[in-house]
C-alpha cells in the first residue's frame, strides 16, 4: 500500500496537544545533557521549588524531580498530563513525592503556594495565542513567586527564514509501544502573515504491516518573536531582566544563537 503524500499543505487548524500525547515522547525524548544542566543550575540559583508551565508529558519535570527538585507541573491538556502521570508512576516513591501535576490554563490558573522559579521551556511560551496572553502568563507566573523569585523562558528567536513555507517528507518513527504499529510523520509548515505566526500541521499515520489503520493530526502555531519582543514583554509584565542567554551554557545571546533564554526576577516586595 502506498503511503499518502498530499501535494499541497492541508488547511491549518489549531488542535491543541491532546492528539499528540501518544507520540510526543517518541519525537521528544526526556530532557538531558546541557538543557537539563541549565535548568538545574537555574534551580540552584533561585531555589528548589519549581513550577513548570506547559509541563506536557513531563520531559523536563521528571528529570528535575529525579535530581532532587520539588516540581509542580501545570498543563491544559488532559492527555499530556495522563502521559506525565504514567511516566511519574514508573519512578521511585521519592521521585513521585517530588512531582505534582495539575491541570489548568497557565494564563489564569492559581495555585495556593509559593515557588522559587517558574519555567516555560521548549518553546511553550510561543504557543500562547497573542501578546496579551503572554503578558497574562508572565504576570500569573510572577504571582506564584516568592519575593525575588525567577521566571525563565526558553524559545527560539525568529529570523526571516521563518516566513518561508516548508514541507518535510514522511519520517519513520519508532513503533507504538502499546500496539506495535509503525508510525510515520509528515509535516507542513506555513506562515500566517496577519498574525505573524509559524503554523505547523503534523500528520501521524499508524500502520499495521502495510495497512493504514489510523491517522491523527496535530496543528499548532508559534509566535515569531525577536529578542527585543520577549525582553519587552518581561519588562511590561513587571519583571526585572536577570539574564539573556543564547544557549544552555549561558553564552550571551547573538542573532545566530540556537536559543533565546530570558530570565527575569520579581521585584523585591
Amino acid at each position: 500500500m502506498h503511503e499518502p503524500r498530499p501535494s499541497t499543505a492541508p488547511p491549518f487548524r489549531e488542535t491543541g496537544y491532546d492528539p499528540a500525547a501518544q507520540v510526543y515522547d517518541l519525537e521528544y525524548p526526556e530532557c538531558d545533557g546541557a538543557e537539563l544542566g541549565f535548568w538545574m543550575s537555574e534551580g540552584r540559583r533561585f531555589g528548589p521549588r519549581l513550577l513548570e508551565f506547559a509541563v506536557g508529558t513531563g520531559r523536563m519535570a521528571v528529570p528535575l524531580a529525579r535530581h532532587g527538585f520539588q516540581v509542580t507541573g501545570l498543563d491544559a491538556s488532559a492527555a499530556m498530563l495522563e502521559r506525565a502521570a504514567a511516566r511519574r508512576s514508573s519512578k521511585s516513591r521519592a521521585i513521585q513525592g517530588r512531582l505534582t501535576l495539575r491541570r489548568g490554563d497557565m494564563r489564569t490558573h492559581r495555585l495556593d503556594e509559593s515557588f522559587d522559579l517558574v519555567l516555560l521551556g521548549f518553546n511553550s511560551y510561543l504557543l500562547l495565542p497573542d501578546r496579551e496572553a503572554r503578558l497574562e502568563t508572565l504576570r500569573n507566573a510572577a504571582a506564584h513567586l516568592r519575593s525575588g523569585g525567577g521566571v525563565a523562558v526558553d524559545v527560539f528567536s525568529a529570523t526571516p527564514l521563518d516566513a518561508t513555507p516548508d514541507h518535510e517528507e514522511v519520517e519513520f518513527l519508532e513503533r507504538d509501544p502499546l500496539s506495535g504499529w509503525r508510525i510515520t510523520r509528515e509535516r507542513f509548515y506555513t506562515y500566517d502573515e496577519a498574525r505573524h505566526r509559524g503554523c505547523s500541521t503534523l500528520i501521524y499515520r499508524y500502520y499495521d504491516g502495510p495497512l493504514l489503520v489510523d491517522e491523527r493530526r496535530l496543528g499548532y502555531s508559534l509566535a515569531l518573536l525577536t529578542r527585543d519582543d520577549v525582553v519587552a514583554e518581561f519588562v511590561e509584565a513587571g519583571l526585572q531582566i536577570d539574564s539573556v542567554c543564547g544557549d544552555y551554557s549561558r553564552q550571551p545571546w547573538r542573532v545566530d544563537s540556537p536559543n533565546l533564554i530570558v530570565v527575569g526576577r520579581t521585584v523585591a516586595r
